[in-house]
């Protein structure tokens, strides 16, 4: 709306004013819808940021937990061996260990747990190592010696 300059509508003031107060009134319910319709918006980001702690693998709520342990075997004796995971829960076979030859395993371990490997060479002594606690997603190495008798933690 064109305006002229005030001192040309002396007679218009009172509906110029009052124009001017409904614009003030419509910028303050501007302001207020538009400050509504923020903090919706902050609040729909805020829902949405909320939805992403459950993809986090290690999260409490997440459905998606590891509940597996990978061991990592090196075996460096002439002899093979096979290998049996000690829980609380029982005996578990992993698997068997060429001679002069790496492995790898996937241990199905949903539950954070104490855990012991048995050692147990073909033709050849067992040992078990010292007692360890191991939670779902962890990775563990073990080495087996090539004497025997020198592999670290072996009881």
């Amino acid at each position: 709306m064109a305006d002229a300059p005030r001192e040309h509508r002396p007679a218009a003031m009172s509906s110029w004013t009052s124009l001017t107060k409904k614009r003030a009134a419509m910028r303050v319910l501007q302001w207020r819808t538009l400050s509504a319709m923020a903090i919706v918006a902050v609040s729909s980001a805020c829902a949405a940021a909320g939805t992403g702690v459950t993809q986090d693998p290690y999260a409490l709520t997440s459905t998606e937990r590891p509940t597996r342990v990978r061991l990592l075997v090196q075996n460096m004796n002439f002899n093979d061996a096979r290998l049996f995971a000690l829980a609380p829960s029982g005996r578990t076979s992993i698997g068997h260990v060429s001679g002069k030859q790496d492995e790898e395993f996937e241990l199905n371990w949903p539950l954070s747990s104490t855990m012991r490997i048995e050692i147990d060479m073909v033709a050849g002594p067992k040992c078990t190592t010292q007692e360890m606690q191991v939670d779902p997603g962890d990775i563990l190495e073990l080495q087996i010696a090539s004497v025997f008798s020198q592999t670290a933690d072996c009881r």
